[in-house]
């Protein structure tokens, strides 16, 4: 199974990643058979569709890089053993599992449960396949994704790490409520993993076009902007969590035709950026 895709400006005139890692819909060969979850509600779990959302950074200087399997196979916007013990039998070294909040509420690296809280796998795995699924498919996505944030860091004097999400339009894991959510949270870790001028530069663009904006509640960032927003050595990585029924019919995962709306608010952004960029940075 093919890992990733990668799209890359012939001649890259910016240092921004604009990272999916959660569009992917492809399982490998036996896993749907570990589980009861149908695959369309495994799939909900995901960003259906934000990838093409984001396809014109090629076009204007810059890289998009997207995930091509499932979030509900495996998820790399936690830490590699970001995992629950409980899931598992064999032998399990307790020094390198790390138990977090999203491990405690059921969504590790590798997920516990579905989007609709049903318990995906209905036996415990072997531990040495987990461990052989973080060697084939998380720690390559990292690989790729590290060499192409910093291969150019030293040439352009930045890196910019863009991770482009979507987020259910009803307050995710509360049905009860089914609260509204914002049109957009753009997560900068509340300062720690972003530059200011580039998160304000990211929220004014949406709010011109009279969309929402709330910043890292309740997603402030995943991983990928814990891990690769350093802003004290100019490398930044900010979320972009999009409004699902902006672009999206969520009961079904189908495009609708706001969707090209959607599309060209970011290719506006994309291209913004990728012109001001080195202003909004100081370089």
């Amino acid at each position: 199974m093919i890992l990733y895709s990668l799209l890359k400006a012939d001649q890259k005139t910016n240092n921004i990643i604009y990272n999916s890692p959660h569009s992917g819909e492809c399982f490998p060969d036996g896993f749907l058979s570990q589980t009861t979850v149908d695959k369309h509600t495994l799939l909900c779990s995901g960003d259906s569709f934000v990838d093409r959302l984001y396809d014109q950074a090629p076009n204007h200087g810059s890289v998009l890089f997207t995930n091509q399997y499932a979030r509900s196979f495996m998820d790399t916007n936690r830490a590699a053993y970001e995992l629950d013990q409980e899931m598992f039998y064999g032998e399990i070294p307790d020094d390198l599992i790390d138990r977090t909040h999203k491990v405690d509420i059921g969504y590790g690296s590798i997920a516990k449960y579905a989007y609709t809280r049903k318990e995906i796998y209905f036996t415990k795995i072997p531990f040495e396949e987990a461990e052989s699924r973080i060697r084939q498919f998380y720690f390559p996505i990292h690989e790729k994704l590290n060499h192409l944030l910093h291969e150019d860091h030293q040439k352009f004097g930045y890196s910019v790490l863009i991770d482009c999400h979507s987020m259910p339009s009803y307050e995710f894991l509360n049905f009860k409520t089914l609260r509204k959510q914002p049109d957009i949270i753009l997560g900068n870790l509340y300062g720690n993993s972003c530059n200011d001028e580039l998160t304000k530069y990211i929220a004014a663009h949406f709010k011109r076009h009279k969309l929402k904006v709330v910043m890292n509640n309740p997603f402030a960032g995943g991983y990928n902007t814990n891990h690769y927003g350093h802003p004290n050595e100019n490398k930044h990585a900010i979320q972009i969590e999009i409004k699902k029924s902006l672009y999206l019919d969520e009961n079904n995962r189908a495009l609708k035709p706001q969707a090209q709306d959607m599309k060209l608010i970011i290719t506006e952004l994309i291209k913004s950026l990728n012109e001001d960029i080195e202003k909004i940075l100081c370089v």
